[in-house]
């Protein structure tokens, strides 16, 4: 098990293996066992003309967390784009997306593949695609 640690927001992943993405981004950091982490404040932060009104608080030392800044102001949620990520215990399986059926409709195979793409180009591509493209790219179920 990969535990990634990202030093500017304290966000953490766990996975199997090692992520390609992850390795090449210079704000993640692989843990050892048990170590935790720590953030860096790179100063883009802090920068007064960069920051959301109530997202940070330039004044502090050390940046707080997402997790702190989600607990701090519930309503800031901000909403959903591309796939639902879902936290996974230890030991258990995370669910499989699933294609839709080959005879879904347009629209369930667009939102389908919106879900899976990472890229945003390829997700603005999603619109212009038939039914036919989409699960051609990405698959068809039975």
């Amino acid at each position: 098990m990969t535990t990634y640690f990202n030093q500017r927001t304290g966000d953490r992943v766990e996975m199997d293996g090692r992520s390609a993405r992850l390795d090449s981004l210079d704000n993640w950091k692989i843990l050892d066992e048990g170590e935790k982490g720590e953030i860096v404040n790179d100063g883009v932060l802090s920068r007064p003309t960069l920051t959301a009104p109530g997202v940070h608080d330039p004044s502090a030392d050390v940046p707080k967390t997402n997790e702190e800044l989600r607990e701090e102001n519930p309503s800031l949620e901000s909403p959903r784009v591309g796939q639902e990520l879902t936290a996974v215990e230890d030991g258990e399986a995370a669910p499989a997306l699933k294609p839709p059926a080959k005879n879904a409709g347009l629209s369930k195979w667009q939102d389908y593949a919106r879900q899976v793409e990472d890229d945003p180009e390829r997700q603005s591509d999603v619109e212009g695609l038939s039914k036919d493209e989409l699960i051609a790219r990405y698959g068809g179920g039975s």
